[in-house]
């Protein structure tokens, strides 16, 4: 028996990781029902099932399992190497991911700062929620908010933060008593937070008791949320010093919080000596270097 069509690889494997046909087909630019066609076809030609179907959630078989195990070196290497070929042969385009609140208040404003840098270089820009893998993703480096230590990546600090409670003027005059302790100001009041266990508050405040808990998308979407006065964001200082500046928001007290973490430019160790990457983290570090004082 023949191995079955290599087209299918990439169908199974994306289905199998993501547990989904639809992730899977919007992975592939492809529509769920020729995912599920690919999938029948190849379990029809192996002559056994490799999901398990129950209604939308997908499961492995045995099969199934030991098969995604077989294929992923593959995958994992095709990945790779389309990534290094892709660098190597356009090396005058530097792909930077990025936090969605960086790209939209520092690097997107400050685009055409990057072409005085690298006059004949393009820079694509992408955002996401999560770390990016480098082996899957095609990306040079990256902006990651974070503690620095990826073992794996060359980290270069752009700038350490401090954190404070911060909400709108409107919000603050409804809800909050300036009498108040601050953690008692922090008390029965709306939070807002990528993480539904709101973690990063209680690493500073470990007896609060919100509300509520608004579990946003990104952290952009927990400066909007909070500017249009639907609860109190955690302000990440320097990054959020215009939106207090601009009086969008205010801060509820000028005690500044030491937090373990920074904005860092990270890179795979093995992309050394890459002008581009030097000019991107050269161009980051003087926007961040340029982020405005509390006024």
């Amino acid at each position: 028996m023949n191995p079955p069509p290599i087209q299918w690889l990439p169908v199974f494997y994306y289905a199998a990781q993501y547990k989904s046909f639809r992730k899977a087909a919007e992975r592939l630019c492809v529509s769920p029902p020729a995912v599920s066609q690919h999938i029948k076809s190849l379990e029809a030609y192996l002559g056994m099932r490799l999901f398990k179907r129950n209604g939308p959630t997908l499961t492995l078989t045995d099969e199934g399992k030991f098969y995604y195990q077989s294929i992923q070196p593959i995958m994992m290497h095709y990945h790779s190497s389309f990534n290094e070929f892709d660098r190597r042969f356009n090396k005058r385009v530097l792909r930077l991911n990025t936090p969605l609140f960086i790209a939209q208040e520092l690097l997107i404003p400050n685009y055409m700062h990057f072409k005085v840098i690298e006059p004949n270089a393009e820079l694509r820009i992408s955002t996401g929620t999560e770390y990016i893998d480098f082996d899957f993703n095609i990306a040079d480096a990256a902006i990651r908010f974070g503690h620095g230590n990826w073992p794996e990546l060359n980290a270069k600090l752009l700038c350490k933060v401090t954190a404070s409670p911060i909400c709108s003027t409107i919000y603050a005059s409804s809800h909050i008593d300036s009498q108040q302790i601050l953690e008692e100001q922090l008390n029965n009041q709306i939070i807002l937070t990528t993480d539904e266990s709101i973690k990063e508050w209680r690493q500073l405040f470990p007896n609060i008791t919100p509300k509520e808990v608004v579990v946003c998308d990104s952290y952009f979407s927990i400066i909007k949320s909070a500017e249009m006065g639907v609860g109190i964001a955690l302000g990440i200082f320097p990054a959020v010093n215009n939106w207090i500046n601009n009086q969008k928001l205010q801060c509820l007290t000028h005690q500044m919080f030491e937090i373990e973490a920074g904005y860092w430019f990270v890179y795979p160790k093995q992309r050394t000596d890459n002008t581009l990457i030097d000019a991107g983290y050269k161009w980051s570090s003087q926007l961040f270097g340029k982020l405005p004082k509390l006024g």
